[in-house]
């Protein structure tokens, strides 16, 4: 079972992605199974605009950082941090981003006889916008759903379908009004979460994420453990140790230039928090 990070129907409108498409799955459709078709974490442009009148698959998007609006079946709605909405193929949807504050966002697409039945038993509805206050929880879910589908095999599916269907769980069981207001602290938290989503490939350390979110990095692991499950260092390594391996993975890849390109300062030292965290050496996965 493969996996590519590319088709056809994904935005071209965007600073950086993870993303992946699984093509067998008009072969997995029919199964009783929900059948996940492709998904990914978006930095969109400030130009970012989906606008569709028909949609294969079933949508769930999630809002991880800035601010938008997305137009489904006619309806106008803001978006902003936490707020993740749902689309069916009979949905009509216009998906844009903030040019100021351009959206981080997850997406996923999925099919076969379990998905809607799955959506109908949550009161998840196509058409339905919500907020949620709890996102740490669910990015990390669907993290871990990307991670295990850009892994691929029987497994990797089974795993990221699994890590999915939780994080709608979630979404069904911490549902708010739309237009809930956010504590300011939580709202400081997704602030400083969403700038190690947007820029942990650059970031060095949690300092230096806490001084450009003008907080201490005190204040910044706390909001962590207030309103997270890891802290931030360890975010800010699984996001860096997860695209590593995407990179190791490309044709002619050196370890040296993937640890610069995620702001290790020594292929050492990047290779000793690698062998760590995957417990290989990065330089078995090049060759692998």
């Amino acid at each position: 079972m493969s996996t590519t990070q590319q088709a056809d129907y994904f935005s071209k409108q965007v600073l950086r992605t993870r993303r992946f498409f699984l093509p067998d799955w008009k072969e997995r459709r029919n199964t009783d199974e929900l059948c996940l078709v492709g998904g990914g974490c978006e930095w969109c442009a400030g130009d970012f605009v989906i606008e569709r009148e028909r949609f294969p698959f079933l949508a769930f998007e999630f809002v991880a950082r800035g601010k938008g609006s997305v137009v489904l079946g006619g309806k106008s709605h803001p978006l902003g941090t936490g707020h993740a909405f749902f689309f069916d193929p009979a949905t009509s949807h216009v998906i844009r981003s903030d040019p100021d504050e351009p959206m981080v966002k997850y997406f996923f697409n999925f099919t076969g006889k379990r998905a809607a039945r799955l959506l109908k038993e949550l009161s998840l509805a196509p058409g339905t916008v919500i907020r949620l206050l709890d996102g740490g929880r669910i990015v990390a879910l669907l993290e871990e759903a990307i991670d295990h589908a850009l892994r691929a095999g029987s497994l990797g599916l089974r795993c990221a379908t699994a890590a999915l269907e939780h994080a709608l769980v979630l979404c069904a069981d911490g549902r708010q009004p739309a237009v809930t207001n956010l504590d300011p602290a939580y709202a400081t938290y997704l602030r400083c979460r969403g700038h190690l989503l947007r820029n942990y490939p650059v970031l060095a350390s949690i300092e230096e994420a806490a001084k450009h979110c003008h907080v201490s990095a005190a204040y910044f692991t706390r909001l962590f453990r207030r309103y997270d499950e890891e802290t931030p260092l360890t975010c800010l390594t699984r996001l860096k140790m997860s695209q590593s391996v995407i990179l190791l993975r490309e044709p002619g890849a050196q370890v040296k230039s993937v640890a610069s390109e995620l702001g290790y300062k020594s292929a050492a030292h990047f290779s000793r928090v690698f062998k760590a965290w995957h417990e290989k050496s990065p330089v078995s996965v090049a060759r692998a």
